[in-house]
């Protein structure tokens, strides 16, 4: 039997792949162009499979931090002083090469508000000193007169306390040559140091020569080369029973000296004063 003619179209698109009829009005990805519903990038798959290109990721704005802001003011103040500076040494160049009025003028004008812009600071600057003890420098090293002598007779109790209780057990060995005028000067220093803190004080000749006044010395047994003495009179603070050498100094030393230097290598740190 004979199908008429539209029923026979009608069963053919039946069996069309829909998947023609999706080929019109599809959504391609943007950017992507094919030259048939089976090709993706040159390759056959089927279409349903082709694999968009990769989308750029924007990247996030960087928000600067507070660090990165302070930073950024330091250099613009940085910047400006520097500015401010070359200005000042301009204006006064100008005026001792070229010394006319206006040019004098200017400078004075110039360096005027750089006197004014240092008062301020240090108006400030005092300011915030009294407001804030712990950058107060002066708790520890006082600059008022009456301050200063509260402190140095504290320090003084401090310091002969320490001479007394090292003469225990320490004592002070003392370099010298037999042609050494300051090695001589040295003796009624010494003398004092032994009246006063009951301190030992042994006499170490480097010559093999004697000198009056002092303890017999005795001939350097190769102390000096551990030491590295190469000059003299040089003084030594040494303890009996550890054996422990604190170098004093050389030269000329007054009492205080002594007493100051002492107390410094023996009971405080780097710092400490």
């Amino acid at each position: 039997m004979r199908l008429a003619i539209p029923t026979l179209l009608i069963l053919m698109a039946a069996l069309v792949p829909t998947s023609l009829f999706a080929l019109e009005g599809r959504d391609y990805p943007s950017g992507m162009e094919y030259s048939s519903a089976w090709a993706c990038h040159g390759q056959e798959k089927f279409n349903w499979y082709c694999e968009e290109a990769a989308r750029p990721v924007k990247k996030p704005k960087e928000i600067s931090t507070p660090e990165e802001s302070v930073k950024t003011k330091e250099a613009l103040a940085v910047e400006e002083l520097e500015k401010i500076r070359k200005d000042l040494d301009a204006k006064r160049a100008l005026a001792v090469v070229h010394p006319t009025a206006e040019n004098i003028k200017s400078y004075m004008a110039a360096q005027k508000v750089e006197i004014d812009r240092a008062s301020y600071f240090a108006d400030i600057w005092r300011r915030v000193l009294w407001q804030n003890a712990e950058l107060n420098f002066e708790l520890k090293n006082p600059m008022n007169n009456s301050a200063i002598k509260v402190a140095t007779r504290d320090r003084d109790a401090r310091q002969n306390n320490t001479m007394a209780d090292l003469a225990k057990e320490w004592g002070i060995f003392f370099f010298f040559r037999g042609d050494c005028p300051y090695c001589k000067h040295m003796v009624p220093t010494l003398q004092w140091i032994t009246r006063q803190y009951d301190m030992t004080i042994l006499p170490i000749s480097l010559d093999g020569s004697t000198i009056d006044g002092l303890p017999p010395s005795v001939k350097d047994n190769g102390l000096s080369a551990k030491l590295g003495v190469d000059a003299v009179p040089l003084f030594v603070l040494g303890n009996v029973k550890t054996h422990k050498m604190v170098i004093l100094g050389s030269g000329v030393l007054s009492l205080q000296d002594f007493v100051e230097r002492i107390y410094v290598l023996t009971q405080t740190k780097p710092g400490d004063l």
